[in-house]
Formats: structure tokens, C-alpha cells, sequence
């Protein structure tokens, strides 16, 4: 990868992925089973993860090309290549989470279609997909493509990568929470 610090981004979410895959606090094998009624399984947490991945790459396969020209124009540019926690952030003003968008809403019933394995192996392809996208691209480019997102206020590449980073651990901590404090 021509950038250190997307590289840097995508470790740290396949570190944490199997940080979490091996927590031995989780039961991936009753990983459909929501813990409390109303928040998501480790299953659908997963999926939701699928979802945002692939709607970020599939965003990024068009955005990234229209936005070369600009980015290439303004290279020379200082950028931030991190980001914070929006979802905490979010959470401290609104004193509630932050609702899902419905398009990457895990959808009901998905676990009669596919089993845990298969929606880590879904995450996996995606963010290498993703990943393949984004390796020719230099750190002083990627830091000039920044995307319209108000919410997470408008993130240059690297730092939607670690938001991406961000986004997951999130997750993995409210479903071990959950999981936790059902026992």
C-alpha cells in the first residue's frame, strides 16, 4: 500500500476483528441469538458491519476517480490523516446512539440465509475489496478526497478509514456489553 497510514487502518481493523472473533466471553455458535431484546446479535452486528463496508466501497468506487483530478491539484496541501469517535461524540449530545441508516440495517431473517463464518468471511472480502481500491493511492492524494458527510464532519480518505476502524470497535464494544450484561 502506497499509504502508511490507510495501511495502518486497515491493520488495526483486521487486528480487532480477530480481537473480537476470539473473545471467549462471546458464543459465536448461538451468534444469532440477540442478547437483550431490541439490540442487534453478534450475527447482525456482523452484518451491519458487511453493509457499511460494502456501501462505503461502492460510494468510494465511483468518488475516488471523480475526486483524483481536485486531489491531485491540491497534493501539496497540508490534511488530518485521523479522526475521533463520532458515535461517542454523538452519544455525549444527543444522549442516545446514533440510528443506523435502513440501507445497512441488517435485514430480519438473515440468519435462516447465512451463518456466522460466512458473514465474517462477507467482511473480510469487502474490506479487501476496499482495500484493493485504495493501495495505488499516495497518502498526499488520499488525504484530498474528502467526503460530503456532515455527521462525521466531511473525512478525507485515511480518515474515513479510520472511521471505519472507529465504526467496528464501537460495535464489538456494545456487543460484548450486551452479551455481558445479559449473564
Amino acid at each position: 500500500m502506497k499509504s502508511e497510514k490507510m495501511d495502518m487502518y486497515f491493520n488495526q481493523l483486521k487486528i480487532q476483528r480477530e480481537t473480537f472473533y476470539h473473545d471467549t466471553n462471546l458464543n459465536f455458535a448461538a451468534g444469532w441469538t440477540r442478547p437483550i431484546s431490541g439490540k442487534w446479535s453478534i450475527g447482525e452486528t456482523l452484518y451491519h458491519l458487511v453493509l457499511m463496508t460494502r456501501l462505503f466501497r461502492r460510494i468510494s468506487n465511483f468518488y475516488i476517480p471523480a475526486m483524483l483530478p481536485v486531489a491531485y491539484a491540491r497534493k501539496n496541501k497540508p490534511y488530518p490523516s485521523e479522526t475521533y469517535n463520532i458515535y461517542a461524540e454523538y452519544y455525549q449530545k444527543k444522549n442516545r446512539a446514533m440510528k443506523a441508516p435502513s440501507v445497512i440495517n441488517p435485514p430480519s431473517g438473515i440468519e435462516k440465509k447465512w451463518n456466522i463464518t460466512e458473514v465474517q468471511w462477507f467482511l473480510e472480502y469487502e474490506t479487501e475489496k476496499f482495500y484493493s481500491l485504495c493501495k495505488y493511492i499516495d497518502e498526499n492524494i488520499a488525504g484530498q478526497i474528502y467526503y460530503p458527510d456532515p455527521i462525521a464532519h466531511n473525512p478525507n480518505l485515511i480518515q474515513s478509514i479510520h472511521l471505519l476502524a472507529i465504526h467496528e470497535q464501537h460495535h464489538f464494544d456494545l456487543t460484548k456489553k450486551y452479551y455481558l450484561d445479559r449473564r
